[in-house]
């Protein structure tokens, strides 16, 4: 297939005139709280675009169609000999979001707090999360950026920010991976390279939590999982539901990355954050998460995929 990319700047299709001169453009696709980001290179006596201008990026295949790769600030320009060097960041990642705040949520879903924070910013949210309550949660000299970041981690959810929309979603749901995800497949036939790398750690059938109730004055507890070992956690637990659900995700965290790879392999849209299902890799063959993937666009498409059970 013939690979085809589209890019418009401040609203203006400059696809023709970056073509001309293209000597390569980069997509960064990040899982997490890393800002997306893109870098294109042209030949020549090419014009710098001003800082911050919006860059809005497609790639794909004169024969399938196009898919949107988001919405980019420029952030730095740099000229050499060879010609001009472009670097954007995605939109979403404001100052604002950096902004040291102190706050306080009492009896709220997990959900309902991210949306606080999504409409404080205008951000459109995608989560699951309305199941799982908390009798209270500080936000002490903590940005919104890092304090999503954190309860994300605490909760075993994948938290991002790409085209407008703020995702909180979670990682397994009822012991398997979240429908929500968005699943893609590759076929080993698809690569050019792949590399799984097993590491030699435990893999833990089980989690027990353990915390003081001060108001019985007792030592409690909760476990998830069944069997040994056992992976042991202490903590400030305000109730056992609460535990039970840091036990899980602190389980689920322990377990992740014993498995880990990266794929090489035609351009193809594919997302971060995503599940990747593998066929024809025998015994490697199965679901894995998605952390980033890197495109580059040259003389054709190629990506790099980098993922972990």
């Amino acid at each position: 297939m013939t690979p085809i990319f589209k890019i418009e700047a401040n609203g203006t299709d400059v696809t023709e005139q970056i073509r001309a001169n293209l000597s390569s453009i980069t997509f960064k696709d990040e899982d997490g709280n890393q800002s997306d980001e893109i870098t294109i290179r042209v030949a020549g006596d090419f014009k710098r675009p001003a800082y911050k201008d919006e860059l809005k990026l497609w790639l794909g295949y004169e024969e399938t169609g196009l898919f949107f790769c988001g919405l980019f600030l420029v952030q730095t320009t740099e000229r050499d000999s060879f010609g001009l060097t472009i670097t954007a960041t995605g939109a979403d990642f404001s100052a604002a979001l950096k902004q040291k705040r102190d706050l306080s949520y009492e009896q709220i879903s997990l959900k309902a707090i991210v949306q606080i924070i999504a409409d404080r910013h205008g951000l459109k949210l995608k989560s699951d999360f309305d199941d799982l309550y908390v009798t209270h949660l500080s936000q002490t000299n903590e940005s919104d950026l890092h304090f999503m970041k954190r309860i994300a981690s605490d909760y075993n959810g994948i938290f991002s920010i790409k085209n407008g929309t703020l995702i909180f979603l979670k990682r397994t749901k009822d012991a398997k991976r979240s429908d929500e995800l968005p699943v893609f497949e590759i076929d080993s036939s698809e690569c050019s390279e792949l590399r799984i790398k097993h590491a030699n750690r435990t893999l833990y059938a089980s989690c027990k939590a353990t915390w003081h109730d001060t108001r019985d004055n007792t030592v409690e507890s909760v476990t998830v999982g069944n069997g040994n070992p056992v992976l042991l956690m202490e903590g400030q637990f305000k109730t056992a539901a609460e535990a039970k659900a840091k036990a899980e995700a602190k389980l689920e965290r322990a377990n992740r990355g014993i498995k880990s790879g990266k794929i090489e392999m035609h351009g193809k849209e594919i997302y971060a954050g995503g599940t990747l299902k593998l066929t024809g890799f025998g015994e490697d063959d199965g679901e894995y998460s998605i952390k980033s993937v890197n495109h580059t666009f040259d003389d054709g498409w190629v990506m790099i995929i980098e993922i972990e059970n």
